[in-house]
């Protein structure tokens, strides 16, 4: 009798889908994980922040 070899290439497509479905939907509920530790701003701090922003635009007149 011949061995038939088993074709495993269903499965790896399989698991690298699974895998990659994971690691987006783990990257995507990261994503916004850094703006909720940042607290609330106000328009005044914001202003602030602006202000002490040096303009880098080397446009000569």
């Amino acid at each position: 009798m011949a061995e038939e070899k088993k074709d495993n290439f269903l499965l790896i497509v399989g698991v690298m889908a699974a895998i990659s479905i994971t690691g987006v939907v783990l990257l995507k509920s990261r994503e916004t994980e850094h703006l909720k530790q940042a607290g609330p701003t106000s328009v005044e701090k914001e202003a602030q922040l602006l202000e002490k922003r040096t303009d880098f635009n080397n446009v000569l007149e």
